[in-house]
Parts: structure tokens; sequence; C-alpha cells
């Protein structure tokens, strides 16, 4: 990286996300750990009220990292690409809020392995996603790995 790399890449606004998501992560965990270990806790980890916010801690600081990649990427390529404008983003919102509440609506007809197939289906064609195999693979892959989590080894009741 040059000389300049550096401050361009504190400019970029996928770094200051990801040292803020960094540093929520960071107090979060610390904030879990303490209160597991030192307050009058007698629980083990898989019964605790701390291994939740610990979680959120491990899979924050995967989103860090995914968003300081991103801000590296976008030093190493060029900016011809053409950024969405306003109006292209707040379409794309309620495009993602319109699949969201049909996902919603949908829910108690389908039970929750379907509708969240068809829901993670919808989500990656519209962000693109052309190759079937790919979408049923990730869709398909990402729901049974969300039922297997919280269906089977947490045991919370999935809608």
């Amino acid at each position: 990286m040059e000389k300049n790399g550096y401050k361009k890449l504190l400019r970029n606004f996928h770094c200051h996300d990801a040292i803020f998501v960094s540093c929520c992560s960071l107090a979060l965990l610390i904030y879990s750990l303490y209160h597991h270990y030192f307050a009058r806790n007698t629980s083990e980890w898989k019964t605790s009220p701390y291994l939740f916010p610990t979680l959120i801690s491990v899979f924050g600081f995967l989103l860090a990292f995914s968003l300081l990649m991103d801000a590296l990427h976008e030093l190493q390529t060029p900016e011809e690409t053409e950024k969405p404008t306003g109006e292209q983003k707040l379409t794309g919102v309620f495009v993602v809020i319109g699949i969201s509440l049909f996902y919603y609506l949908v829910m108690p007809l389908l039970t929750f392995v379907p509708s969240t197939l068809l829901f993670l289906l919808a989500l990656f064609i519209y962000l693109g996603e052309r190759k079937w195999w790919k979408l049923l693979l990730l869709s398909g892959a990402t729901t049974a790995a969300i039922y297997v989590l919280f269906g089977i080894m947490l045991n919370v009741r999935l809608p």
C-alpha cells in the first residue's frame, strides 16, 4: 500500500463502520465474559444468559472483518463503477421491505423452512445472483444452518 493508502483507508466509510462495529463487539465481549465469570452466575456456558451476547460479539467481529476487506478492495479497484443514486438506494430499501413483509405474511401458511427458503431465493435474485445452483446452495445451506442451530441445537420453537 502506498504512502497515502492509509489516509484513503481511514477516509473510507467501510473502514469507519469496521472500527465502530469492532469497538461495539469488543465492549459486548468484555461485558459478557466479565459477567459470566465474575458475577454471581453459577450456570454453565450453554445455559448462561451471557452466551448470546458473546455470540453476537463474535458475529460482530466477523462483520467488521468483512467491512475492512471491502474497504481494502475499494482501495485496490479503480472508481470506474457507477455508484447508485439516492433514488436507487431508496427503491432497493422498499424492495427488501416488500420481500420481508411477504415473508412475514407467508410464514404462518408455509411454516419456517419453505418460507425462509423462498425468502432467501428472492433476496439473492434481487441482489443479482443468476446461477441457479448457487441460489439453491446458498438458500438451502442457510436455511438448514438456521434450522439446525436454532430448531435442533438450541431447541427454539420456530414458526
